[in-house]
């Protein structure tokens, strides 16, 4: 009789823990759509493939009169459109801080271990940033256009200037003055 029980038990946690890991697995599979990140980090990553698109590398600035003020200082580097693109910003020591991916139809942060979807670009570069900024108005700006976006003043002076290498330096500062808190973006663009 002991025999009999003592295989019963065994069945019993036997079957307990493939349950589990049945369970873990299966939560696991359906936490992260891996396919719709991997099919959106694909079309973004490419620049290649679509003609006429923006690629830019450089150190960006951000700093917003919040209480208490907020600082954001990375490297980065921005392939795309406001409509499809990704963004890469990385730490002064190289490290990367965060990836950002986005269509007409999602938004993707892979930040700290992490994915997280948003409806839209906007809303993803806001939650990243602390701030709104205009993705469409921004893309111009560093190709060097003087597109007004509400709110936002923007000095262009410094896009096409030769420092004494004779070497290209672009940069851009962009001030936005409303709604409140106010905000500085500064970008330069390293050739």
């Amino acid at each position: 009789m002991t025999v009999l029980m003592s295989s019963a038990h065994d069945f019993r946690r036997l079957s307990t823990t493939f349950f589990l890991i049945f369970a873990i697995n299966f939560i696991a599979g359906c936490a992260i759509s891996t396919s719709a990140i991997g099919d959106i980090t694909s079309k973004t990553t490419s620049t290649e493939s679509r003609p006429g698109v923006s690629s830019y590398q450089g150190r960006l600035s951000l700093r917003i009169a919040s209480d208490p003020p907020q600082s954001l200082y990375a490297g980065f580097s921005l392939n795309g459109d406001a409509q499809t693109g990704d963004l890469t910003l990385n730490s002064p020591l190289g490290n990367t801080l965060a990836q950002l991916f986005w269509t007409p139809q999602t938004a993707v942060l892979k930040a700290n271990n992490e994915t997280k979807e948003f409806p839209s670009a906007n809303a993803l570069v806001e939650n990243v940033t602390g701030t709104s900024i205009p993705l469409a108005a921004l893309f111009d700006w560093l190709a060097g256009k003087n597109t007004a976006a509400l709110g936002w003043e923007i000095d262009l002076s410094e896009m096409k200037t030769e420092n004494f290498n004779n070497d290209t330096v672009q940069r851009l500062i962009a001030k936005r003055t409303s709604p409140l808190p106010t905000a500085e973006l500064r970008i330069a663009i390293d050739k």
